[in-house]
């Protein structure tokens, strides 16, 4: 029995470019906001540890004893507005006993910036003890200034050509990993993850027959798997589609999606072409899309998409090799379809060769 090789060949061959496009979009999600560097997140490095002219990118945990002054602040914007609300902070701090460089402190670590930079004051002041300042502990990524940033950080030293000298043009970006929370890293890698594990099953379930399964189980009720499926075989080999849809006086064959989906003539009580008027928010006309549908005496609908002629085409083969299937929509015909699909079928074969015309819903 050949046809549920063939099958299962059609189906892989349906998911295979969706496959491929989640695999890809992961890969873009992934990279492009920078997913890869949460592995820098496992071995963060020192202050200590870093060369102070190369150091763009290193992923820091350590210790902060001293703010000195901020320099920037970051306001939110509403409309192209100004809100006064404060966003971020950039202070200046130590990065060794010789250098300064940035700290970058965002709306959640704010309160716990100002309390140092106060603590920081009242010790320059003599107000406090060394051992009386807090300590504020920071994870995040060395930043490279930006040329405005820059400006207000130098601007902020003193006019001493030495103290410029020892101002290394970064900052770390406390809690962020390129630009971005690690949670929200977490996130994108998790709806990375997803697609891939997506893919993957769209791929296995297709080599595996796994959308050919109710198709089995529907030979199973016509005969036996085997019986019927060289019938279904022979069926196959005998017909051509029409629009995607096979068809004779034995079985009714067409796909939706990557699922084979298996009818008997009898089974088929109702076609008629649905045309959508697409509406760009709701009152610009965008275009149409046209379908095919499906109703069967057992309630089910399948809707088939395609381009208004094969529409066109595939009803007319219909109405050629199925005598008696009902072609069309009116409201009187869904009214009759809703409340008694029974009548519904009796009224198909008493209507074997008067067909009501076809309409756009």
């Amino acid at each position: 029995m050949h046809i549920l090789n063939r099958l299962r060949q059609n189906s892989l061959r349906r998911v295979l470019l969706p496959s491929i496009l989640f695999i890809a979009l992961a890969l873009v999600i992934f990279f492009a906001f920078g997913c890869q560097n949460l592995i820098k997140t496992f071995s963060p490095q020192k202050l200590a540890d870093l060369d102070p002219e190369k150091m763009e990118g290193a992923y820091v945990e350590d210790d902060i004893y001293y703010f000195y002054t901020p320099y920037l602040e970051e306001e939110q914007y509403k409309n192209n507005r100004p809100t006064g609300r404060i966003t971020g902070t950039q202070y200046i701090v130590d990065f060794d006993d010789i250098y300064y460089m940035g700290l970058f402190v965002h709306s959640t670590d704010m309160d716990e910036a100002e309390a140092m930079l106060e603590a920081s004051t009242a010790y320059y002041y003599g107000e406090i003890a060394a051992e009386d300042l807090p300590i504020m502990h920071v994870k995040g990524t060395m930043t490279a200034m930006s040329s405005e940033e820059l400006g207000y950080y130098m601007d902020s030293a003193t006019e001493s050509p030495e103290t410029k000298d020892v101002m290394l043009p970064y900052y770390l970006d406390v809690n962020r990993i390129g630009g971005s929370t690690a949670s929200a890293l977490w996130i994108l890698s998790a709806i990375s993850l997803v697609l891939i594990l997506i893919a993957i099953f769209l791929f296995i379930k297709a080599i595996t027959g796994g959308y050919q399964k109710k198709l089995k189980a529907k030979l199973e009720t016509l005969g036996g798997l085997e019986v019927a499926g060289e019938r279904l075989d022979r069926f196959y080999d005998a017909t051509e589609p029409v629009s995607g849809v096979r068809m004779n006086q034995d079985f009714v064959l067409f796909d939706k999606g990557a699922e084979p989906v298996l009818l008997q003539p009898q089974e088929l009580i109702w076609a008629y072409q649905s045309t959508i008027q697409h509406r760009i928010y709701g009152i610009i006309p965008s275009g149409k899309s046209h379908a095919v549908v499906f109703r069967t005496i057992d309630g089910k609908m399948y809707t088939l998409n395609m381009k208004e002629d094969a529409a066109q085409t595939l009803l007319e083969a219909l109405h050629q090799r199925m005598p008696g299937l009902i072609i069309g929509y009116t409201p009187e015909l869904q009214q009759l379809y809703k409340e008694n699909r029974n009548a519904f079928a009796a009224h198909r074969q008493s209507h074997e060769t008067d067909y009501p015309e076809s309409s756009d819903i």
